[in-house]
Order: structure tokens, then C-alpha cells, then sequence
């Protein structure tokens, strides 16, 4: 076994003030809490993918991708918790997916516009009107799935929010995936896992990191219970499993990015644990998979909330 990185505390310390933000979000149950701890991470992300493409001498338009990103986010909260907008998801309420579409159908007619005014178009035109437009959705878009699990369900007697414990539960599956696959690998790694992608990662660290990603899985449903599904063991295990080795795809997503542009970190907003980027990159994948199996999984077991 051997010693732990000197990137252990720092990334702990930054892992443990991200939590008591997460908890105290859901202490005050704040829709304005949520909606800021959703956004930020989103618009810094965007902001790093934009600094990589800039990095590897990729055409982009950063100021058009960053001003459709804060569109996309004030709409989607705008329409999800205005009753008068939309009813539950769960409950036929679509019309943000119908207003994402539009959004996205305008979006690539303008960075077309904007095109039409080079005065050498080719290569560069290309990457400018695909690299923006993929940055909005794989970013953006993708994470705004939090905010769609946090209004998937409908509000409680007291007109608050249900979603907010199927946010917990992906959340912790996931980041407890990338903190048991960091941990397990640096102290048992041996086995190289796609070393073309990404050189430190190990089956031996990949396989500690989903077993204890299944396990908070375990223990989420243990405690919040009442707030979650009623989902049998087996269920639950079986989610848990699939989040945590989507987790880890997402993580090698960026990994695969990051190393097309040749670059080796996103950024250092966080200690130990580097850029947004680096922070949400598992969940871009895991989100918007869990929002869309509850769709078929939810109907058949209505979720219980405690008296």
C-alpha cells in the first residue's frame, strides 16, 4: 500500500466545504440556494471549456456560449417552478424541453450569422459554430438536469420541493465514486485503466470507487427513505451500480478533452480537486441518466413522504 498524495488534504478540505454548502442548501430549503449552486458551477465550467479551446488554438465564440448558458439556466427556472408554467414532470409538465429546443434551434441559426461575416471562411468556421454550440450542451444543459430532478416531483403540503432527495442521492453515488476511485487508486493502483485517456487511473482505484459509490447509494436510502421511493434493495443497488460506472465515464469524458487539447487541468478554483470543471464532469453524465430512468421507474412506485 502506499502513502497518499500530498493532493489528499486539499482535495478533503475543498470536498468537505463543498458538502456544508450542499447541506445547508438543503437545511434552509432554498430554491434560490439550489439555483446558485447549480449555476455557478455550470457558468465556471463553461468559462474553463471556453479557456481550453483557447488553449488549443480552437475557434470558438465564448461570449455568445456564456450568454445562451445564463438564458438557458433562467428559463429553466423560471419554467420549473412557476406553477402557472409548468406542472411537475411527472405530471405531463414538458414545456422547458419544447423551450430548450427553440432556444437551441436559435442558437445555431445565430453562430451560423455570425459566421457569415468572416472573411476566410473554412476550418475555423467549423470549429467556432460546433466547439460553442457543443460547450452550451455538454456543460449547460446537460447539468441544468439537477434542476430538472429537484422539480421532477411534485411539491410538498407546505409548497416546498421534493426533488431536492433524488438530487442527494445521484450526487453522493457519484462524488463518493470519484472519492473512492481516488483513493483506491492511489494507495492499491496497479492495473492502468484506458492509460490513453487518462495514465492514473487503475481498475483497482475504478473498482473501490463504485463499490463505495453503491454503498452511499445503500446509505442515502437508509437515512432520506421517506423522501425517496419506495425502491426494493435489489433497486437500489442496481441504480446505484449504474450511476457509479456512468460516473466514471463522465469523468473520463473530460479527461478526453482535456487531453485532445493537450492541456492537463481545466483550472484551480478548487484545492486538490482542480477547476468546475473537474468537479462536475462525472455528474454531466450521471443527471440527466438518473432523471431519465426515474421517468420510467417513478410511475410505478410513487414516491412516500413523510407526515
Amino acid at each position: 500500500m502506499r502513502a497518499l498524495p500530498s493532493s489528499f488534504f486539499p482535495r478533503l478540505l475543498s470536498t468537505v466545504a463543498l458538502w456544508l454548502l450542499v447541506m445547508a442548501a438543503y437545511m434552509a430549503r432554498s430554491e434560490g440556494a439550489f439555483a446558485i449552486l447549480i449555476a455557478v458551477p455550470a457558468l465556471i465550467s463553461l468559462w474553463e471549456y471556453f479557456a481550453l479551446l483557447k488553449a488549443g488554438g480552437i475557434s470558438h465564440h465564448r461570449g455568445m456560449g456564456v450568454a445562451v448558458a445564463l438564458i438557458l439556466i433562467g428559463l429553466n427556472f423560471w419554467l420549473l417552478r412557476c406553477p402557472a408554467m409548468a406542472k411537475p414532470l411527472l405530471e405531463g409538465g414538458g414545456t422547458i424541453f419544447g423551450v430548450e429546443a427553440a432556444l437551441f434551434a436559435l442558437f445555431t441559426m445565430a453562430l451560423f450569422l455570425r459566421e457569415y461575416g468572416r472573411n476566410d471562411p473554412g476550418r475555423h468556421t467549423a470549429e467556432a459554430i460546433s466547439f460553442t454550440l457543443f460547450g452550451v450542451v455538454y456543460i449547460p444543459w446537460l447539468f441544468l438536469f439537477m434542476a430538472k430532478l429537484l422539480y421532477l416531483t411534485p411539491r410538498d403540503a407546505g409548497g416546498f420541493t421534493t426533488g431536492q432527495y433524488l438530487v442527494l442521492f445521484v450526487v453522493a453515488v457519484t462524488k463518493f465514486t470519484d472519492v473512492g476511485a481516488f483513493l483506491c487508486g492511489s494507495l492499491f493502483g496497479r492495473t492502468p485503466f484506458f492509460p490513453n485517456i487518462s495514465p492514473k487511473k487503475t481498475w483497482e482505484g475504478i473498482a473501490g470507487g463504485i463499490a463505495l459509490g453503491v454503498i452511499l447509494g445503500i446509505v442515502v436510502f437508509r437515512f432520506f427513505g421517506d423522501h425517496l421511493p419506495p425502491f426494493s434493495l435489489a433497486m437500489v443497488c442496481t441504480l446505484s451500480l449504474v450511476l457509479a460506472v456512468a460516473g466514471v465515464a463522465g469523468d473520463l469524458a473530460e479527461s478526453l478533452l482535456k487531453r485532445s487539447v493537450h492541456s492537463k487541468d481545466s483550472g484551480h478554483v478548487l484545492p486538490g480537486i482542480g477547476g468546475g470543471m473537474d468537479l462536475i464532469d462525472s455528474l454531466l453524465f450521471t443527471m440527466p441518466l438518473f432523471y431519465f430512468l426515474l421517468q420510467f421507474l417513478l410511475p410505478a412506485a410513487p414516491l412516500c413522504h413523510a407526515p
